[in-house]
């Protein structure tokens, strides 16, 4: 539910009994999260883009996933691969930079081992500065004619900023683009 309310979708949560954790997360994504502590009928799937059935009754996951295949809906058992139309990958997610591994539902656990391995290497700062070259991006778009140009500009932004924490100054794009300009 966590990684979902990041995203910013609308989620409803159905359960006979909501723990603590999800109501404190719920006060937390107030406009996100909807809790309705029942048991699920067969209509609370109506409308939705997709579920996860995530009970500890497989029979109950089985008749979710039967309910959602006949409705087109998207559907992720936990642990239950054979009754899922989709696999959540093991996410990375910095600001807008979003890594996912994936199994393919094989080993959700060297998933998330590829994921921490991936992690150790990404500096903390790199949600920050791939905000920043968004920041940039329409300048450097309207200024710098071709591509392939553009591609070298961002490669040369992207150095800069790693040897310098993340931060790319504007002077240093202004700079680059009148290099371009003046070759």
């Amino acid at each position: 539910v966590k990684i979902l309310a990041d995203f910013g979708v609308h989620i409803r949560v159905v359960a006979p009994e909501i723990c603590e954790p999800l109501r404190k997360l719920a006060e937390e994504y107030v406009q996100i999260i909807e809790l309705v502590e029942r048991k699920i009928q067969d209509t609370d799937i109506e409308g939705m883009d997709f579920v996860v059935a995530a009970t500890d009754d497989e029979r109950l996951n089985y008749h979710i996933s039967d309910l959602c295949r006949q409705k087109n809906i998207l559907m992720n058992a936990v642990d239950m691969k054979e009754a899922c139309s989709f696999i959540f990958p093991a996410m990375i997610k910095e600001k807008d930079m979003i890594i996912a591994v994936s199994s393919g539902g094989q080993s959700p656990a060297a998933a998330a081992y590829v994921k921490k391995q991936i992690r150790r290497g990404i500096p903390d700062y790199y949600g920050e500065m791939i905000e920043q070259l968004g920041e940039y991006r329409d300048r450097i778009l309207e200024h710098v004619g071709t591509a392939k140009k553009r591609k070298e500009i961002f490669n040369k932004l992207l150095e800069y900023g790693d040897v310098h924490e993340g931060k790319i100054p504007k002077e240093v794009v202004e700079a680059l683009l009148k290099a371009d300009k003046n070759r």
